[in-house]
């Protein structure tokens, strides 16, 4: 007669082992990772998609590999993701064009949120308003006060059309009732010049570009456009402590496409949201101006809903659009 007991105990040690073997078998990632990066190499977006990429080689044990895809106003690379397959190895590198694109796009190769969804927004980079040291005002009150009482509509630089940059001054103006003169360039380093040189008095840019020309206070910051004060110079105010509700964001974060299953998402966002919390990508975010964020994918879903609402009507209201 077959002792019960001792069946049980088989049974069980087979379960084990079948499932240790079934775990093994079913890992995940199971093969190479691709991180599609919208950009070319070297800037600060691949830059740090190269850390995170390094950081989960390790985790996952397996190749992690980042792939730039440039052009088009990150629609070549984000498109290359939303149409991958969706089994959690090809994840995608946003940044704030994510949101602002499908504000100024009539067309667009994809749907951002039919066919993209998230795992985690990495982080924020702090973006402000800095001027010539002549402009005769150190503060947004102030910059108000000129663009009210200028005979010429008061000039400001940014890096480029529909950004994120450009879209910050155009909430300033709805939210303060003025009206300046967008005059963009093809990147942050000519526009710096020209505001130097006076050409131009005023530009919206990231902190991290701008912040060694306001130590040598060559420039000068009237005002940050984030929620919250920039941590290594919390000297300079929020526009939204003048105007509240006012926040203008340049966020960096990941998807995968739509159909990606939950299982995967939540494997994925699990591994990279104790990796971007972690001490050490602090540090390396805050060498580049930027501060860690690790939301959940619920959350950046929920954000990215919300940021593409609100710079549709700016866009709308400032008649914005890209072919």
């Amino acid at each position: 007669m077959i002792d019960r007991r001792r069946l049980l105990a088989a049974m069980s040690a087979f379960a084990g082992f079948s499932g240790a073997r079934a775990s093994a078998q079913d890992r995940f990632p199971s093969h190479n990772v691709r991180f599609i990066v919208p950009f070319t190499a070297g800037g600060p977006t691949d830059v740090i998609a190269r850390i995170i990429s390094d950081a989960m080689a390790a985790k996952w044990s397996v190749p992690v590999i980042v792939e730039n895809k440039p052009g088009a106003g990150t629609l070549i690379g984000t498109d290359a993701v939303a149409k991958s397959a969706p089994d959690g190895h090809t994840i995608g590198v946003v940044i704030t064009a994510h949101v602002i694109n499908p504000a100024v796009r009539a067309q667009m190769p994809f749907d951002t949120v039919r066919d993209l969804r998230g795992l985690t927004q990495l982080a924020e980079a702090h973006m402000v308003v800095v001027a010539n040291p002549s402009f005769p005002a150190d503060d947004i009150p102030g910059l108000v006060k000129a663009a009210r009482t200028q005979n010429e509509p008061l000039a400001y630089a940014t890096p480029g059309p529909a950004t994120a940059t450009h879209m910050a001054a155009e909430l300033l103006q709805k939210m303060a009732d003025i009206k300046m003169l967008h005059v963009p360039y093809n990147g942050s380093a000519n526009a710096l010049t020209d505001v130097l040189a006076n050409r131009v008095p005023l530009m919206f840019d990231v902190w991290h570009s701008v912040q060694q020309h306001v130590r040598e206070k060559t420039i000068k910051v009237l005002g940050v456009t984030n929620a919250t004060r920039i941590p290594n110079a919390p000297q300079y105010a929020c526009i939204g402590e003048t105007y509240p509700g006012y926040e203008a964001n340049s966020m960096f974060g990941l998807v995968v496409p739509a159909k990606t299953p939950d299982l995967a998402v939540n494997a994925l966002s699990s591994d990279l949201i104790a990796f971007v919390k972690s001490p050490g990508f602090a540090a390396k975010a805050d060498a580049f101006g930027m501060q860690a964020v690790g939301s959940t994918p619920q959350d950046f879903d929920r954000f990215v809903v919300g940021e593409i609402d609100k710079w549709k009507k700016i866009a709308s209201d400032a008649n914005i659009r890209l072919n």
